[in-house]
């Protein structure tokens, strides 16, 4: 009996797999951007077709959901708000809307080049920037990304700077005794304001606008251009916050904060091939895998009692899963009006639970972290784990295998003394 009780005791338990960061590479589908093209019956055919193609094609890998709203067809559709919201009475029309639920008109109209050269024009500004990109390359292969949006100060600039890369250097410093090793440590990305003008969707994805910058600001993003914790302003922005929320992302999975906190809202972006490759070599795994993320989900339901989450302007979610598709699930209030086709092998897919509003959001204030996510100073930290030393296999096992080894002598002896005491 003692010989099985170590059997099963000899072996540590182990935490989650993945940590935060591994967790921020996979996208559900559950809080995309919406792009809502608005034609009208002045609208040729041919036109409205071509919009819809063209959008849908542009929008591949990326986290934007294209849809070709009608107006006059059905005049109780919500998206009809924003034509009011932003005055838009010449069409076709675009806004753009997050999943935060901010809304931001496109330009499509001009008399220059045709309507699908402005169009493709549009989806470029949307999709990409200099400063995205660099974001999304750096977040692809590192823990994460202090973005710095300079104000006209220098003097406090060079204040929010300092405080940016001290947060930086003790995360590296601490990344040894985290509970996953990260190949590479956060680094920073500076937006100038000669810049801000060429970083409007950037801004407006932060709930900004250039002429909002007249003090630094600070937000950290990570894996999936991931946006988590407040945006930092002026003398907010300190060593102390930015740990705060760097510390997170190298943090187990199941680390006891809500996961709705934790999968902070993306950046409208693409993701590619090449940023996943660059991904998959950075952690050692890749996040696209059926089975890696099949084991992600499974984490995030948990954390998140299902897949509710903010940000569900038209009623409706889609959770795609590998090669299965679930179809949308409507509401009218709590009467479910469109169940979702069931696929044949369940593990392709996992239904939506609840789409109840969730709380807190991604950007309110920091929740309070709990306690062992953020390391103690590596001098404390090297104090409490220098008593014990012990050199080739770990101290648990080589315990284990002694008991079992004891144990098996005990037997043994027994087992002689009775065939003596036969033979008497």
């Amino acid at each position: 009996m003692l010989a099985c009780w170590c059997s099963f005791h000899a072996n540590p338990v182990w935490a989650c797999r993945y940590n935060v960061l591994e967790v921020g590479f996979i996208d559900l589908g559950i809080e995309p951007y919406h792009l809502l093209g608005y034609v009208d019956e002045s609208t040729p055919a041919a036109l409205a077709s071509k919009f819809e193609d063209h959008a849908a094609v542009a929008l591949i890998d990326t986290n934007i959901q294209f849809e070709l709203v009608r107006v006059g067809q059905d005049a109780n559709h919500p998206a009809l708000d924003y034509l009011d919201q932003h005055h838009l009475t010449r069409f076709p029309a675009a806004v753009l809307v997050s999943p935060d639920e901010q809304s931001r008109s496109i330009a499509l109209a001009g008399p220059e080049g045709s309507f699908n050269t402005r169009l493709s024009a549009a989806l470029q500004k949307i999709l990409t920037s200099p400063k995205r990109s660099g974001i999304l390359a750096k977040t692809a292969g590192t823990y994460g990304v202090i973005l710095l949006i300079e104000g006209p100060d220098e003097t406090e600039n060079d204040i929010a700077r300092a405080a940016a890369q001290a947060a930086v250097s003790e995360v590296a410093v601490q990344m040894e005794f985290m509970p996953k090793p990260i190949a590479n440590p956060p680094e920073i990305v500076t937006l100038n304001p000669e810049s801000l003008r060429d970083e409007e969707v950037l801004l407006w994805s932060l709930d900004l606008k250039p002429e909002d910058v007249n003090t630094p600001l600070a937000a950290v993003l990570y894996s999936r251009g991931r946006w988590i914790g407040p945006l930092f302003r002026g003398e907010q922005i300190t060593q102390e916050n930015l740990e705060r929320i760097l510390f997170v992302i190298g943090a187990d999975c199941e680390c006891g904060l809500d996961h709705r906190w934790l999968q902070g809202t993306m950046l409208p972006c693409r993701w590619d091939e090449p940023l996943q490759e660059a991904t998959a070599k950075s952690l050692g795994l890749d996040p696209e895998s059926p089975m890696v993320k099949m084991e992600m989900i499974s984490v995030i339901r948990r954390g998140m009692g299902g897949f509710s989450a903010p940000g569900v302007p038209f009623g409706y979610r889609e959770v795609e899963v590998g090669s299965e598709v679930a179809t949308p699930i409507e509401f009218v209030g709590d009467e479910v009006v469109a169940e979702p086709n069931v696929p044949d092998e369940p593990v392709e897919s996992m239904p939506i639970e609840s789409v109840e509003p969730a709380a807190p959001s991604p950007h309110d204030e920091v929740p309070p972290i709990p306690e062992g996510v953020v390391p103690t100073t590596n001098e404390k930290r090297l104090a409490e784990v220098q008593p014990v030393e012990v050199e080739g296999p770990s101290a648990t096992p080589v315990l284990g295998w002694g008991l079992a080894g004891l144990a098996a002598c005990v037997v043994a002896v027994g087992i002689i003394v009775f065939m003596r005491s036969r033979k008497v």
